[in-house]
């Protein structure tokens, strides 16, 4: 008597089990076409819709140097100034350097 209460109740769970998987990738199935078919026809009436594009000439303009540059020994201090700034935030606590940054004022 048990054998066959466990075999009925076996077929039962088995059955409802691929029941249940049919309904849920049936209905998985239904939902990726609707919204495939959903996709095509609103793509269709976005490309209807496009305005044309028009091709635009790039011009190339040649940048001049400003009259106004640097002089060498101030582009030599302020690298310099940031060689000095970089050694004392990477360096060794053994090694110094000579120069040492207070300030950084922008010119």
């Amino acid at each position: 008597m048990l054998n066959q209460l466990l075999g009925a109740t076996m077929q039962d769970g088995v059955l409802t089990f691929l029941l249940g998987m049919l309904v849920v990738f049936g209905g998985i199935a239904i939902i990726v076409l609707f919204v495939s078919i959903a996709g095509i026809f609103f793509n269709k009436s976005t490309k209807e819709q496009k305005a044309p594009v028009k091709q635009v000439k790039q011009e190339v303009k040649e940048v001049q140097p400003k009259e106004e540059e640097l002089p060498t020994h101030i582009k030599a201090a302020i690298v310099a100034a940031i060689s000095a700034y970089y050694f004392t935030v990477n360096a060794n606590s053994t090694s110094k350097c000579d120069f040492v940054v207070k300030k950084i004022k922008r010119i």
